[in-house]
């Protein structure tokens, strides 16, 4: 079964080709597991991350998705962004977007999850996982619109590989694109922006895994 034939299927799926090896596909897909979870709307899928050569799967990794309330599979992104991590590594990207219908307040608005892959024989390995956006209350409480003063700042982030390197690989950079919002008695008020960035070491077996990154935030509002 090739890869065209899942994506042209109605399960959320993405297939683009490898860019160095246009004979390669790479696919992103979720299959219905049929298990439902106590609550319409919970449940798991099955997601496969493959590559496939001449309809044969020569390459993967399978995880388990749990839906609920705030996450729920909605679509996938294939990022085929030039993610030389060594000159014989390159890497490439998936990126998942949840439409679950619940708040997004209590988890920052956290959303567009990329992870970074490397083939390892017939496996997939992922080497990075983060976030692509968020956003964070500076003052006033989260969704309450009444409020008579309301600062908050939501954040594009952007993945870059770097010149420098550790254990091999070169180390990657995340920017913030920061956007500072503010209401003041229910009109629109000033809006700043400034760039954030931190810099990502592999230690071996990855640079770490973190869907809810708080680097850009403001320094008292970060995670200890």
């Amino acid at each position: 079964m090739s890869a065209a034939y899942w994506c042209r299927g109605r399960r959320p799926a993405a297939c683009k080709p490898l860019p160095d090896a246009p004979e390669t596909t790479i696919a992103a897909i979720a299959f219905d597991t049929l298990q439902e979870g106590p609550t319409q709307g919970y449940g798991s899928k099955l997601q496969v991350v493959a590559l496939v050569e001449h309809g044969a799967v020569v390459a993967a990794h399978r995880t388990q998705i749990e839906e609920d309330a705030t996450t729920a599979v909605g679509r996938y992104h294939i990022d085929t962004a030039r993610y030389r991590l060594s000159p014989s590594v390159r890497a490439f990207g998936t990126v998942f977007h949840s439409h679950a219908l619940g708040s997004r307040c209590g988890d920052a608005n956290a959303g567009s999850e990329l992870t970074l892959w490397v083939r390892e024989g017939p496996q997939l390995r992922p080497v990075l996982g983060t976030n692509l956006r968020g956003w964070i209350s500076i003052v006033g409480t989260p969704c309450m619109l009444q409020e008579r003063l309301q600062r908050s700042e939501e954040a594009r982030i952007t993945l870059a590989v770097e010149k420098t390197s550790r254990h091999g690989f070169a180390d990657l950079s995340l920017t913030a694109h920061v956007t500072q919002h503010e209401v003041r008695d229910g009109a629109a008020g000033q809006t700043r922006q400034r760039r954030v960035r931190t810099v990502l070491h592999y230690d071996g077996q990855s640079y770490g895994s973190d869907m809810f990154r708080d680097f850009w935030y403001p320094a008292s509002l970060r995670r200890p």
